[in-house]
């Protein structure tokens, strides 16, 4: 039985085709969903701008990443009421630091019964891998079924 979904959600339109197929398991099953957003630390190199000046360097780190999850607020209110229309219940996080082990950790601490993830649309050469480095991770190392939506 499945009562806690996760959806890691980046903002591309493939976090949005898995999460179409994570609100057809919540609606089956009366699961909950739960939507992810990690937010990568952002190396910020010294600059002509900012010089070397560390209290500089993180002061812009901080306001990039504060941007980030103010546009992660506005797209998970939309998302929100989406689901909210489709009677389904929905909450959501915004963490810091590596997709892969946040979503993994995520996952554990919460007792999350199935991820429903996208696969990177590659081309090309790289289509060969047939999955990101994100996706690869989660797959192989979750503690619960993923689902692939590609």
């Amino acid at each position: 039985m499945l009562s806690k979904i996760l959806v890691p959600h980046d903002g591309t339109d493939m976090s949005d085709k898995a999460l179409v197929q994570a609100i057809e398991l919540a609606k089956a099953f009366n699961a909950q969903i739960t939507l992810l957003n990690v937010i990568e630390q952002i190396p910020i190199p010294p600059s002509i701008m900012l010089g070397s000046d560390p209290v500089l360097i993180n002061r812009a780190r901080r306001s990039v990443m504060r941007e980030l999850e103010q546009g992660w607020n506005k797209l998970v209110e939309i998302k929100k009421h989406e689901l909210e229309n489709e009677k389904v219940s929905v909450t959501s996080n915004c963490l810091v630091g590596n997709a892969a082990d946040q979503i993994l950790r995520y996952s554990k601490n919460n007792k999350i019964d199935i991820i429903v993830m996208a696969s990177a649309r590659l081309k090309g050469l790289s289509k060969l891998k047939a999955l990101g480095s994100v996706t690869r991770k989660v797959s192989e190392m979750a503690d619960c079924p993923v689902l692939i939506i590609h």
